[in-house]
């Protein structure tokens, strides 16, 4: 027998100890879930290049730093829990995700000063997860589990901050795009005698190279000063149901 099958035939031996079939809980499930957002601080940075009209200085730099308020953050998806258990512990189950998180801006300021601040920013995710339930016993009631997802997050922000000591919002960071998003997360499942389950996740998220515009509105007019990009990320704690069929 050559090295080559001894190795194949050493691997599938090692992969059929690790791996064997799980109870009947198997097949697709839909999700529901809502919950409190917690996204981290943006700081959008690029450097200044205004238009004809335009206040600024081209060259110089353009540092927006917003806090957010916590805000509200809800989802569905669509799963599949496989009949496969990995050492005698792991039951994987696969979705894919549609949530969204909306988030008040609470302060901020620009190139280190000290405006007032307000606007929103919503962020849409479009994921496919992996999660593990950790399954030891046939009667568990109280199933753990941990995962993560990846996919795109699209978001539309409209930052609105005062300007060269004017009393009302007259620049915006404003705009839509998306980035590579990815997320962790772990929580809770409470299993019942029906068809329902009830879960409760704690996620970790992050987007990845988010560019926007900023630009003068003040007296009328809407000009291009600047491109100002960063990443996002945040945190959220959600409740929700499961139905499987």
């Amino acid at each position: 027998m050559t090295t080559l099958k001894i190795a194949a035939t050493a691997a599938t031996l090692a992969l059929s100890a690790a791996v064997a079939h799980a109870d009947d809980d198997q097949g697709f499930y839909v999700a529901g879930f809502v919950g409190a957002g917690f996204p981290g601080d943006a700081d959008l940075t690029g450097i200044q290049n205004p238009v004809a009209g335009a206040p600024g200085t081209a060259g110089a730099p353009a540092q927006i730093a917003v806090e957010y308020e916590n805000d509200v953050t809800f989802g569905v998806a669509l799963g599949y829990k496989t009949g496969w258990e990995f050492f005698d512990l792991f039951n994987p189950r696969f979705e894919l995700e549609y949530s969204r998180l909306e988030a008040d801006v609470s302060s901020g300021g620009f190139n280190g000063g000290n405006q007032p601040f307000s606007g929103e920013t919503t962020i849409d995710f479009f994921l496919i997860n992996n999660y593990s339930d950790l399954i030891w016993t046939d009667n568990q009631r109280i199933v753990p589990f941990i995962g993560g997802g990846l996919g795109v997050g699209r978001v539309d922000a409209n930052i609105l901050y005062a300007g060269g000591g004017a009393t009302s919002p007259n620049f915006v960071a404003t705009g839509d795009d998306t980035g590579l998003a990815g997320t962790i997360a772990g929580g809770l499942t409470f299993k019942t005698d029906s068809a329902w389950d009830i879960y409760g996740e704690a996620r970790y998220f992050q987007i990845r190279d988010l560019e926007f515009d900023r630009r003068f509105i003040g007296g009328g007019q809407n000009l291009f000063n600047a491109k100002v990009s960063d990443d996002f990320d945040g945190a959220t704690v959600t409740i929700g149901a499961r139905y499987k069929f």
